[in-house]
């Protein structure tokens, strides 16, 4: 900025003092800046702690879902298992029917047929059994565990809840400095401050330190660390273009 610009306006404080005023508004702007970006990051981790819960329950459902397919089966087998019993008992009222030593030893061969059936078949019984009981242990304790996990997602939303309202407190009060301010700052200082402030997250004025500008640390010409000490006019950053300042006590090699 020209001091040609400065002096268009008489009631506008000295280029030094406006320097001063902006350094103390990029520590406001900053804490905005970190707030703001606190404030959006809150959403997303809300859907998180939802879809946590949302995995937790769709992995019960199916567990359960389960639960019911293998019982369905259980009672298929024993229904397949109440059919070959009396298969058997049929058979074996027939035997004393049979009229010849062949009939009668066919009829027996086919009753062991019917009795190993049953055994696979109860197997199967033992099988389906042992399971269902796995799983409905497993159903039961996974929601014991989804009643703690959904205690405490309550108590992580209530928690951010909480500190978004302390966030929108701080926010205010923060603006409300900012506003006592920005308008001591030549207008058009502080538009091009602010068009800095969006273009480099949050940080449009940055101090020198060791001849490097502290928001890109590129190093400065002499020239440039010079010109920034004497606080006469807006200095930038030939690389990263942010308005530049050094404090008074620092020495210039």
């Amino acid at each position: 900025m020209s001091r040609g610009a400065k002096g268009d306006n008489l009631e506008q404080k000295p280029i030094k003092e406006q320097i001063v005023l902006l350094i103390d508004l990029q520590g406001i702007d900053s804490e905005i800046y970190a707030l703001n970006k606190e404030k959006s990051a809150i959403p997303g981790r809300l859907k998180s702690i939802e879809d946590m819960l949302d995995a937790k329950k769709t992995g019960i459902k199916q567990a359960e879902d389960n639960f019911k397919n293998i019982q369905l089966k259980l009672r298929e087998k024993e229904g397949n298992l109440q059919q070959k019993e009396e298969q058997i008992k049929k058979l074996q009222g027939q035997l004393y029917t049979l009229k010849t030593n062949k009939e009668y030893s066919t009829m027996l061969t086919e009753i062991e047929g019917v009795k190993t059936d049953n055994s696979l078949i109860e197997e199967d019984i033992i099988k389906f059994m042992d399971e269902t009981e796995f799983i409905k242990k497993k159903i039961l304790e996974e929601k014991e565990l989804f009643k703690l996990e959904e205690a405490k997602a309550q108590k992580g939303k209530e928690s951010m809840d909480l500190k978004a309202k302390e966030i929108e407190a701080k926010l205010a009060e923060l603006n409300e400095k900012r506003n006592g301010i920005a308008p001591d700052i030549e207008k058009q200082i502080i538009a091009r401050y602010e068009k800095i402030l969006k273009n480099k997250d949050g940080l449009a004025i940055a101090h020198i330190k060791d001849g490097s500008c502290g928001g890109c640390h590129m190093n400065l010409p002499p020239q440039v660390i010079s010109d920034v000490k004497l606080r006469e006019d807006i200095v930038v950053c030939g690389s990263c273009l942010r308005i530049l300042y050094i404090e008074d006590n620092v020495e210039i090699n």
